[in-house]
Parts: C-alpha cells; sequence; structure tokens
C-alpha cells in the first residue's frame, strides 16, 4: 500500500498522460488535474478496459482531508467506451 502524506500535488499537463493510484491512502493533499487536452480521442474496446486522457484516477483508495481540483481544458475531444464495463476519461478525475 502506498501512502502519500503532507502535500502531495499530481499535476498532469501533458496530453495522453494519466495517473492511477490503486489500494494507496491519501492524506492532507491537493490532487489537481490540470491537463489540456485538444483534438483528442480515448477510446477502450474489448472486456474490463479502461482508456484515460489526461486523467487521475484512484480506485480501491483512502482519501482524507485532501482538496480535489480538475481545472482540465478539453476541446474536440471524442471519448468513447465500446463492449461490456469499460471505461473511457477525458480530462477527468475518477474516485472509486
Amino acid at each position: 500500500m502506498k501512502t502519500f502524506t503532507s502535500v502531495a500535488v499530481l499535476t498532469i499537463a501533458s496530453i495522453m498522460s494519466f495517473n492511477a493510484m490503486a489500494e494507496s491512502k491519501v492524506n492532507k493533499s491537493i490532487i489537481l488535474n490540470k491537463s489540456i487536452n485538444k483534438a483528442n480521442t480515448t477510446v477502450a474496446i474489448g472486456k474490463n478496459n479502461l482508456a484515460s486522457t489526461g486523467s487521475i484516477n484512484i480506485k480501491d483508495s483512502k482519501v482524507n482531508k485532501s482538496i480535489i481540483l480538475n481545472k482540465s481544458i478539453n476541446k474536440g475531444n471524442t471519448t468513447v467506451a465500446i463492449g461490456e464495463e469499460n471505461t473511457a476519461s477525458t480530462g477527468s478525475i475518477t474516485i472509486e
């Protein structure tokens, strides 16, 4: 299990990048999604697939006393999920 304490700033400023944190503890942190996406396509095809563009995905994690900001700029993007149990995200923050 990963533990993030004090101020952890996650900045995504490049195109076609994402950050995934699974089974983690995020305490007293700032999670910032500052991605800029222009004319991108994000596609997930098939069973149990995930496709992300400029996204932060946090799954099976504990987030306490944190600030979550999504300052993502998206223009002309296409996000498609085809198939069973798929997820396609563009410039978003997902917490499960």
